[in-house]
């Protein structure tokens, strides 16, 4: 009998590199894997229909969902994880001299509903004293796709007033120019690319040392932020209702060989690797990249919230409204 085909879309993480190679397997399905680095046309493909199973936006996700308007569903895998206090740039002709300075200053993203952006708005509100209310927000873009699916004007809770920027180029070009140009302040974002590969004396980093303060973050709220997580379409689970479940296996057990990979060879390119991992171990004192949502109670809730203040779910919901029910109880200890 011939196996039902899953397609299947992901980056080349660590932790997927198992499954992105074929030395996992999910039982009793074949499955086409689509690897990419395009993560906005991921998230489209998605979208569009292009695939079963897929890396998303949490953020994304959560949109969706709290309008009933979702074609996917989440498994509680988290491939991507960032801390994003590195990823904030500022035009020193702004006087700026410290993030508990931002309130009241332009600052930009590259997109409203954006899992780094609002991690980015609802820390420096948290942690910084920003005020939601009297500071300038400014975005090139409001999702990941342009094509819209009935999408809603978004109105923040927090008293936040979004500005967007408007221009023919790539969205990208178009917010980091206008952090060139002086038309906002402080720039959040989620690749530093634009900054590599085109310095200015006038652009730096916010936070001069920011593992250091990360890593105090960290200890603070327990919190390293989720980015990305698996949803498979929801006529495919409602065909398959085992599917999500074996889906958290495979992941799980990609991510096992993957550790086991990642502290067995020699070199990954880091000359100190090994030193490197001993001393995450002794921040995190636990598997932060753990899978399920027991470990991830605490991060999920508080991003939830982050997104109910900032408007962009419709209503108030749970995390467990996000996740297929065969999943909601699974950890990588009992599959």
């Amino acid at each position: 009998m011939q196996k039902p085909k899953i397609t299947l879309a992901c980056r080349h993480y660590d932790g997927t590199s198992a499954l992105i190679r074929g030395l996992v397997q999910l039982p009793d399905f074949e499955l086409n894997v689509v690897e990419t680095d395009n993560v906005a046309g991921m998230f489209t493909g998605m979208f569009q229909g292009k695939y079963d199973v897929s890396e998303m936006s949490l953020a994304e996700l959560i949109y969706y969902v709290s309008r009933g308007k979702n074609d996917f569903t989440g498994i509680p895998v988290f491939p991507s994880r960032f801390f994003r206090h590195g990823f904030l740039l500022y035009n020193t002709d702004s006087g700026i001299r410290s993030a508990h300075e931002l309130s009241g200053k332009r600052i930009g993203f590259l997109r409203w509903v954006q899992t780094a952006a609002i991690w980015i708005r609802g820390t420096l509100i948290d942690e910084y004293g920003v005020s939601a209310k009297d500071t300038q927000w400014h975005v090139a873009s409001f999702h990941h796709w342009k094509e819209g699916k009935d999408q809603e004007a978004i109105q923040p809770r927090n008293g936040a007033v979004i500005r967007e920027i408007q221009g023919r180029e790539d969205p990208h070009e178009v917010i980091y120019r206008a952090l060139l140009e002086g038309k906002i302040d402080v720039l959040g974002t989620t690749e530093n690319e634009s900054f590599s590969k085109r310095p200015s004396p006038n652009i730096r980093r916010l936070f001069e040392n920011p593992k250091e303060v990360e890593v105090g973050y960290f200890q603070k709220t327990r919190i390293f932020p989720i980015m990305h997580v698996m949803v498979v379409r929801n006529s495919v689970a409602e065909k398959y209702p085992d599917l999500p479940e074996k889906l958290f296996t495979l992941f799980s057990a990609a991510k096992k060989m993957g550790r086991q990979w990642l502290q067995g060879l020699p070199s990954m390119g880091l000359a100190w690797k090994n030193h490197y991992q001993e001393q995450e171990k002794e921040i995190f004192r636990c598997d932060p990249w753990a899978y399920g949502l027991d470990p991830n109670e605490i991060v999920l809730n508080r991003f939830l919230k982050y997104c109910y203040d900032e408007g962009i779910v419709a209503k108030e919901i749970g995390l467990r409204d996000l996740f297929f029910p065969g999943t909601l109880n699974l950890s990588e200890t009992n599959t």
